[in-house]
């Protein structure tokens, strides 16, 4: 599915794009299909919200898988900022005002497959076919403001942090090893959310669902996991 905003869905210049909206929306959808029993797996910004959900809706959901969650950040685009100088130029353009929304509305083939290479660890696995996907959604009426407003919302992601204590119901936690998340940011997350240890994917970076889709499957499938 697409969260509001990405892919094919629509732009609301109105909306604030913030974990909440997201949660929300993503709950209404569920409970319109009357899905039970559902097993949520969500990387980046999904990951959290694997969690986000299941807590509002505990009674729907059986586990949660969180891989790379998007936990951390102080700033506007911190962890993507971490991914390689590149990306930590051109986000550091884009947070900026009025110059961010010219910054912003530059975004091309180029300049997205510069940024997503910081998160591979091979980037053979970011191919051209899925940038020029991704790249289809640049021309969206709005796409700028939803762009700058996810990521001004940086706060209400590593603000997450503090329903992590509530979620009660089995839970497994997963990292590439070259995430962008820092040993700190890892450890801070598995303790919050009360675990033993996280796993850790070899030869992965931040899109672990791209680069090591066969990995991701196995874990999910497993039937000692979570």
């Amino acid at each position: 599915m697409d969260l509001p905003g990405f892919g094919e869905s629509p732009i609301n210049n109105k909306t604030n794009y913030d974990q909440k909206f997201f949660t929300k929306s993503i709950i209404e959808l569920i409970k319109y299909l009357q899905i039970k029993q559902i097993t949520l797996a969500g990387e980046s910004i999904g990951g959290v919200l694997s969690l986000t959900i299941a807590i509002k809706i505990p009674n729907l959901v059986k586990k949660i898988y969180l891989f790379n969650p998007y936990d951390y950040d102080s700033y506007f685009a911190e962890g993507i900022s971490r991914g390689n100088l590149f990306a930590k130029f051109i986000m550091f353009n884009i947070r900026l005002p009025i110059i961010g929304n010219f910054f912003s509305s530059l975004e091309n083939k180029f300049i997205l497959k510069n940024i997503m290479r910081g998160g591979f660890f091979n980037n053979e696995f970011l191919t051209d076919n899925y940038l020029d996907l991704l790249c289809s959604s640049l021309k969206k009426k709005n796409y700028v403001y939803h762009f700058r407003n996810v990521l001004s919302n940086f706060k209400s992601w590593s603000d997450s942090k503090d329903l992590y204590g509530s979620a009660n119901l089995p839970i497994k936690l997963i990292y590439g090893r070259n995430d962008w998340s820092n040993v700190n940011d890892r450890n801070e997350t598995q303790k919050l959310l009360g675990l033993s240890d996280f796993e850790i994917i070899d030869d992965c970076g931040h899109f672990s669902f791209l680069e090591r889709p066969m990995k991701v499957a196995q874990i999910i499938s497993s039937k000692n996991s979570a």
